[in-house]
């Protein structure tokens, strides 16, 4: 009888002897689990049934008493005494002299005859130093500058006029007064007549200027204009 031997491989033998040793080990981990189990389940400390009575606590803030502020003790004004030196030097050293001059009467005797290389004297003249002598209406070049129209608004075309395709002008003559308003109008000459001259009136009756002056006097000023009207 023949008997033939099987050689095994050296990694077969290494691979098996480990999950040989792997399964063991597991076998005997659970064997240990299982056995601490129960002493786990016991080992749980039951609840105590001794509770005890919570109290209630209130909490009462009690808020300080607001402190007035301290009042500021008023500062004593500093007395400052100014020594004897200084109130001595604040009288006057020297006073001043005020020199009186008295007018007296001055007058050139007529009759003292002339000496050779001496002008005779002129006589002597009064002279009124006063203000320019003012008469009652100025013309336009005789004030200090023209006029300055404050207020001047434009006269209001008649409406039978527009209508009628009329034109026409209207000349003029007013006085400004010192005060700058208007007075005295007079119609001088209108074409066509009879048509522009009451619109022409209650136009020019409220118009304002800065009064016109004489050396800064306000004065009455003559003023002449021709007021067109046409139609565009």
């Amino acid at each position: 009888m023949i008997v033939s031997q099987v050689r095994i491989p050296a990694y077969w033998v290494r691979h098996l002897s480990l999950w040989t040793g792997a399964t063991l080990f597991s076998i005997l981990l659970n064997i240990a689990l299982f056995g601490l189990m129960p002493n786990l389940i016991t080992g749980i400390p039951e609840k105590s049934d001794n509770t005890g009575h919570a109290q209630m606590i209130n909490i009462v803030r009690v808020k300080r008493p607001d402190t007035p502020p301290r009042k500021k003790k008023p500062e004593k004004p500093i007395e400052r005494t100014i020594p004897e030196k200084v109130m001595k030097r604040k009288t006057p050293l020297r006073q001043k002299q005020v020199l009186h001059m008295k007018q007296l009467p001055f007058e050139i005797n007529p009759k003292l005859p002339v000496v050779a290389g001496t002008t005779p004297s002129p006589p002597m003249e009064n002279i009124a130093l006063q203000g320019p002598v003012l008469k009652g209406t100025y013309g336009i070049g005789e004030i200090d500058w023209p006029l300055t129209p404050l207020a001047q608004a434009p006269p209001v075309y008649p409406l039978r006029a527009k209508q009628m395709g009329i034109q026409g002008w209207v000349k003029v003559k007013f006085i400004v007064n010192e005060e700058g308003s208007v007075e005295s109008i007079e119609i001088l000459d209108a074409k066509p007549g009879k048509i522009f001259e009451r619109s022409v009136i209650r136009c020019v009756s409220a118009w304002r200027f800065a009064p016109g002056t004489v050396e800064g006097v306000p004065v009455r000023t003559q003023v002449m204009t021709t007021i067109r009207f046409e139609l565009e």
